[in-house]
């Protein structure tokens, strides 16, 4: 219904206010609280954050993000890389008691990888959940779990970040971990993730222009947070995240990044044995 209007003797037009029209700006206003809610809880960097080059191949950082309704604050290990200059590495440990590698500087290490991550989710009995490819060896087969939303592989083209559903097989893929939740999409996060169950997480994100990171968190934190984290200019990246995926994470969390000569290197060990790790190795 069109709002009656009034010509008065100046000339204006001066509209009259309806206790209807009343009712609709209370309800519009409610409705944009929430919307107002989510804005005030955005992550923002905790302090200044170091200022890195985005033109270099490969950095490491330790960020601090804080949410400011609450002063929560979450730290993670991060490993900043390109696609033109590296590529995808999965390293199968084996379903054996004893892993093919006593520790994770040691995998990353032996394969010639710079970084790296614990990998995908695996059952009890140490077989992967899901579809995993090592070296170009095929282990399991693709699943339709829930949980297994998407897709990180690598192949002759470069390194790619899909929706399961938007996967397709091809020749040439050398490594591949499928896994989930997705976290973020098109730059904002991915709506229904859990707000319960905090733990640390291992994630990989990208701009999709060929800048790429993997982090393990050094605080629990649920997939909501992460999502949220990841998603929020600056709090974590100093690029717009496109799109970002979970790994397995809790006691599996783990980190690698191998520091110039001299430096000891960054490693945060997982809590337990897993199935498989993410490296970064040059191309």
């Amino acid at each position: 219904m069109r709002t009656p209007i009034r010509q008065g003797q100046t000339g204006r037009v001066r509209r009259s206010w309806s206790p209807r029209q009343a009712s609709s700006g209370l309800l519009l206003w409610a409705l944009l609280l929430p919307a107002t809610s989510a804005l005030a809880a955005e992550w923002t960097p905790a302090g200044e954050p170091e200022r890195q080059d985005i033109s270099a191949d490969l950095a490491y950082a330790k960020r601090t993000a804080v949410r400011p309704s609450d002063g929560k604050r979450i730290t993670a290990h991060l490993a900043f890389f390109t696609s033109r200059a590296f590529r995808l590495e999965v390293i199968d440990l084996g379903a054996d008691p004893e892993p093919a590698y006593p520790t994770l500087e040691a995998a990353f290490r032996a394969v010639g990888c710079v970084a790296g991550v614990n990998g995908g989710f695996f059952h009890p009995d140490w077989q992967p959940s899901g579809l995993v490819i090592s070296k170009g060896r095929r282990i399991n087969r693709f699943e339709t779990a829930k949980l297994l939303s998407g897709v990180i592989y690598n192949d002759d083209r470069g390194i790619h970040l899909v929706r399961r559903g938007r996967f397709q097989d091809h020749k040439g893929i050398n490594a591949l971990l499928q896994t989930g939740p997705y976290l973020v999409e098109d730059g904002r996060p991915v709506r229904g993730l859990s707000a319960s169950d905090p733990r640390r997480r291992t994630f990989i994100a990208t701009d999709w222009r060929g800048h790429w990171v993997i982090g393990a968190s050094m605080s629990s934190l649920t997939l909501a947070e992460l999502g949220a984290i990841l998603a929020s200019p600056d709090a974590m990246t100093p690029w717009r995240v496109d799109r970002a995926i979970n790994l397995d994470g809790g006691s599996s969390t783990g980190f690698y990044f191998d520091r110039s000569a001299g430096q000891a290197p960054v490693t945060l060990h997982p809590w337990k044995r897993v199935r498989n790790l993410l490296g970064i190795c040059t191309r």
